[in-house]
C-alpha cells in the first residue's frame, strides 16, 4: 500500500442547507413585493457608470478576508506566547464563541466546526520586503522582513542518468515498527524514508515504553519490555495509518486514551470509525462538539468479540491496522472483509507481513483468521518499494528521456499493479532485472491520451496517485503532441474537474471539453518569455506531477512555480535535492568540509606606558 494511498476522510455534508432569508421575527411585518404582471423576470441590479461589478466586490471582500485572518494569525501567535500550541481553555473560549456567532446566521455545520479548526491552524508566509509589497517598490525593506521567492522547477532538457535506491515504503516500516514495539523484540530496518509521519510514529511508540532510536537513515528498535498501554494522551501526527495502528493496539485490554493530531486528522471523518468500533467493545467518542476527527477518546473494555466484519464505508487502513494488532488479542480473532472495496489491498499487505513475522494466520472467503501469539520477527526485514514515489521517480524518463534504475522490490497488490499499468499503457517500457525495475529510451516520449487507458486500471489507482497520469498528459501536450483528460477518466481517478482544470492552468495548459492544449499566454507573443503562476499543491503526489510537468516545459519558460515545497519534503525529504541534481543526481551526500580551527589570539606585549592626552582647557563640553 502506497503512502499516497492513505485514505482520508470525506468532509460531513451538512444536514440542512444554509437559511437564505432571515426571518423578520415576531411583531415585524414582512414585505412582501407586488405582483407586477411581468411574470418571473429576473431583476438585474442598476449600477451607476464606472462602478465596479460584482465580482469585483467579492473579490475586495475576499482581500478583506485574507487580511482579517492573517491579522487573526499574528494574535494567536502572541496568545501562544513561543508555546507549539494555544492553551486548551483559551482555545475552547474562542471555539464556542465562534460557534455562538455562527448560529445566528447559519445552520452549516462545516462554518461552526471545520471552518473554525482551519483559521486555528492556518499558515502565513513571512512578512514580505518593501519591493514586493503593493505601492512600495521604492521603500526599503522594513527590519525583519523576507522575501517571498516561489520554488522554480526548471530542470534542464536532458536525458537523465538515474540509478539509486527507491523510496522505501514509509507504511510497511511503520507496521514492523509497531509489531516490534508491541513485542518487545530487536528489528532493524534501513534504508528508510526518515519523513514526518515516521517520526511521528517512532515518538508515539516511545512514550507507550518501546525503545525505537534512529541512526542516520536507519531505524533500530531494541530490546524491551512490550510495550504497555498507559491511560495518556498520545500524539499521531497528520497520518491517519499512525492513529489506526494505536487505536488497534488499545483496542486488544481494557484501557482509555485520548490521540491528538494535526490539521488533517482535525478535518478528517472518523464517523464510520466511531459507529463500528462498539462491535469491538470500545467506544470513540469526539472531545469538540460537533467535530468528527481529533481529538478523540478512545474507552476500551478489552472485551473483543472472536468475529467483526468491516463495514464497506470504514477505512480498508482499519483493518489492516486490526489485523496487525490481532496477535496481541486474548484470544483468535476473525476479520471478514467480503464485500469491502478495499478487501484485496488489505490482503495483499497484511497476509504476506504477518507470514513474514511467524505470525498464525489463514484466510478463507474473504475472512482473515489470526492466532494469538508472540511474532517472531527477523532481525531486518525486507521493504518494497513506495509504489506511488516510484512511479513518479521512473516516469522522469518520459519527458526527458534516458534511463532510470531503482533497486528494490516491486510491491504486490492491486495499486501498484494498476501504476505499473498506466505507465506501461502510457509507453513507458518497464524491465525488471534482479531486485530492481528499470527503464530506458533512447529520446522523450509524448504520447498521452488517457481516453485509451484501461477504466479498471484508473479505477484501481490509489486518488492520492490520481496527479500521475495528468501529469503525463500535460508533458506530452508541452512537448507538441496530442493529449486529453476527458471527464470519464477524471472521474475513474476520482479527481474534482477543477482540482485537474487548476493544475493544468500551473503548467501553462487549459482543459477545453476533455482536450488538453497551450494556455493563451503560451500560445500568443511566441518570442516572449512565458511566467508561469505560482501554485500551492494540494497533496504531496501534485506536487511531484508538477514537478515532471516541468520537465517538458517550453524553452522560454523559466520554470513552473510551486508556493508550497514543504508539502512534499514531509513525505519525501530527499526529492528536491535529487530534482536539483538532474540529469544525473549522486546518491552519496556531498561531504562538508572541516571547519578550520580557530585563531588564537595574540598578545602583544610592550615596555612603553599609556600615556592619556591632556584634557582641554576651557567650557566643560
Amino acid at each position: 500500500m502506497s503512502d499516497f494511498s492513505e485514505e482520508r476522510g470525506r468532509p460531513r455534508q451538512s444536514g440542512a442547507p444554509a437559511e437564505r432569508r432571515r426571518h423578520p421575527g415576531p411583531g415585524v411585518a414582512r414585505k412582501v413585493p407586488r405582483d407586477t404582471g411581468q411574470g418571473r423576470e429576473r431583476r438585474t441590479e442598476k449600477r451607476a457608470p464606472g462602478a465596479p461589478s460584482l465580482k469585483d466586490a467579492v473579490v475586495d471582500i475576499d482581500r478583506d478576508i485574507l487580511r482579517l485572518l492573517l491579522k487573526r494569525h499574528n494574535l494567536l501567535e502572541r496568545m501562544r506566547g513561543g508555546k507549539p500550541r494555544l492553551d486548551p481553555a483559551e482555545e475552547k473560549f474562542l471555539r464556542e464563541a465562534w460557534q455562538k456567532a455562527v448560529a445566528r446566521v447559519s445552520r452549516d455545520a462545516d462554518l461552526s466546526g471545520r471552518f473554525f479548526a482551519l483559521m486555528q491552524d492556518a499558515a502565513f508566509l513571512p512578512r514580505p520586503a518593501a519591493a514586493e509589497s503593493e505601492g512600495a517598490a521604492a521603500q526599503q525593506p522594513p527590519a525583519g522582513a523576507e522575501r517571498r521567492e516561489a520554488f522554480n522547477l526548471a530542470p534542464p532538457h536532458k536525458p537523465v542518468e538515474i540509478s539509486l535506491t527507491a523510496p522505501l515504503s514509509c507504511r510497511e516500516t511503520r507496521a514492523w515498527l509497531f509489531l516490534a514495539a508491541a513485542s518487545g523484540q530487536p528489528v532493524q530496518l534501513t534504508p528508510c524514508l526518515m519523513n514526518d509521519p515516521l517520526v511521528d510514529l517512532i515518538k508515539a511508540l516511545n512514550q507507550l515504553g518501546a525503545s525505537v532510536t534512529r541512526e542516520q537513515d536507519a531505524v533500530v528498535g531494541r530490546p524491551a519490555e512490550p510495550m504497555g498501554r498507559p491511560d495518556k494522551v498520545v500524539y499521531v501526527g497528520d497520518s491517519l495509518w499512525n492513529l489506526f495502528l494505536l487505536l488497534a493496539f488499545y483496542v486488544g485490554r481494557p484501557s482509555r486514551v485520548k490521540f491528538l493530531g494535526e490539521t488533517e486528522l482535525k478535518l478528517v471523518d472518523l464517523s464510520s470509525t466511531r459507529r463500528f468500533l462498539p462491535q469491538l467493545g470500545a467506544r470513540f467518542t469526539h472531545v469538540i462538539p460537533r467535530s468528527s476527527g481529533l481529538p478523540a477518546r478512545l474507552e476500551c473494555s478489552g472485551i473483543v468479540p472472536g468475529r467483526a466484519d468491516l463495514p464497506p464505508d470504514v477505512p480498508a487502513a482499519l483493518g489492516a491496522a486490526l489485523l496487525l494488532a490481532a496477535p496481541f488479542f486474548e484470544r483468535e480473532f476473525t476479520l471478514g472483509l467480503s464485500g469491502h472495496p478495499g478487501c484485496d489491498e488489505v490482503l495483499a499487505f497484511a497476509l504476506p507481513l504477518l507470514r513474514s513475522a511467524g505470525i498464525a494466520v489463514t484466510e478463507q472467503d474473504s475472512a482473515v483468521t489470526v492466532q494469538p501469539g508472540m511474532p517472531r520477527l527477523p532481525q531486518a526485514p525486507a521493504l518494497p518499494m513506495d509504489a506511488g514515489l516510484a512511479a513518479f521517480l521512473l516516469a522522469l524518463a518520459m519527458p526527458l528521456g534516458g534511463e532510470v534504475r531503482l533497486t528494490g522490490a516491486w510491491p504486490d497488490g492491486p495499486e501498484a499493479a494498476a501504476a505499473r499499468q498506466i505507465l506501461e499503457a502510457l509507453g513507458l517500457p518497464l524491465a525488471a532485472g534482479p531486485g530492481a525495475l528499470g527503464v530506458k529510451l533512447e529520446a522523450p516520449r509524448a504520447a498521452a491520451r488517457l481516453s485509451t487507458l484501461p477504466p479498471a486500471a484508473l479505477a484501481a489507482l490509489p486518488e492520492g496517485l490520481a496527479p500521475l497520469p495528468l501529469a503525463l498528459a500535460a508533458c506530452a501536450t508541452l512537448a507538441g503532441a496530442t493529449a486529453d483528460a476527458p471527464e470519464a477518466a477524471l472521474a475513474a481517478l476520482r479527481c474534482p474537474p477543477a482540482l485537474a482544470a487548476d493544475f493544468f492552468a500551473a503548467a501553462g495548459l487549459e482543459l477545453v471539453d476533455g482536450a488538453l492544449r497551450l494556455s493563451p499566454e503560451l500560445q500568443r507573443d511566441a518570442g516572449k518569455e512565458f511566467s508561469a503562476p505560482v501554485w500551492n499543491a494540494p497533496a504531496p503526489a501534485w506536487a511531484l506531477a508538477l514537478a515532471l510537468a516541468a520537465c517538458a516545459r517550453p524553452e522560454r519558460c523559466h520554470g513552473f512555480r510551486l508556493g508550497n515545497p514543504g508539502v512534499l519534503t514531509a513525505v519525501y525529504p530527499g526529492f528536491w535535492a535529487l530534482y536539483n541534481s538532474l540529469p544525473k543526481p549522486s546518491p552519496r551526500k556531498r561531504e562538508e568540509p572541516e571547519a578550520a580551527p580557530p585563531a588564537r589570539g595574540r598578545r602583544i606585549r610592550t615596555s612603553m606606558a599609556a600615556v592619556l592626552p591632556p584634557e582641554p582647557e576651557g567650557d566643560e563640553w
